[in-house]
């Protein structure tokens, strides 16, 4: 029986998240000061990008964070991977928590708590974009247990097998691609919002 990796990876996850979660902040955002917004973005782009794969203990975000190894081999008999958090359920909920934890920082940290909430969630949604073009596809609409995909049946065969070729050879090359153009092209605008 051959068996097959059916999860994207870390890496190209977060690489995409950060691409789309700190691009549309870079595009959208005013140049001017505000460096703690943008740290917190990418911050948040980071987390966001990773964070619905938190229900697999060999996840790369339980490497992430400090004790989480051991959180994740806690919480692994509980969770099974690619359930609430790969559906809009999760969105949601991941949304309303990012919400609550920047509404609870100091306003002298000047941090604009919308852009780093849509940056976060950008990165999120990214995240099971990139899963539904995997084998398995995606439970986006938990409860209800079917798994959808891109490209739809009967096109499915053309779905990726994540740490296969096509991923390493083509899909992160090309997010990394992206995520340096977003930076070399937004450069001016990153020193305005970093520097005074």
């Amino acid at each position: 029986m051959i068996c097959y990796n059916i999860f994207m990876t870390g890496k190209t996850h977060r690489t995409i998240g950060l691409a789309f979660g700190v691009g549309y902040f870079l595009i959208s955002a005013k140049p001017e000061y505000q460096p703690a917004t943008l740290f917190a973005v990418v911050g948040a782009s980071y987390l966001g990008s990773l964070i619905p794969d938190a229900d697999d203990a060999g996840a790369d975000i339980w490497h992430t964070i400090p004790l989480g190894h051991s959180v994740g081999k806690i919480s692994d008999p509980f969770l099974k991977h690619r359930n609430i958090s790969h559906s809009l359920v999760g969105v949601g909920v991941y949304t309303i928590i990012v919400y609550t934890l920047l509404r609870a920082m100091p306003s002298y940290w000047a941090i604009s708590i919308f852009p780093v909430l849509i940056s976060s969630a950008i990165a999120y949604l990214s995240h099971l974009l990139a899963d539904a073009f995997t084998v398995e596809g995606i439970p986006i609409f938990w409860p209800w247990k079917r798994n959808f995909g891109l490209p739809p049946k009967p096109f499915d065969g053309a779905r990726i097998e994540t740490g296969k070729w096509f991923e390493n050879l083509l899909v992160f090359p090309l997010a990394n691609i992206l995520l340096l153009v977003l930076i070399f092209s937004n450069w001016q605008k990153i020193k305005e919002l970093i520097l005074k």
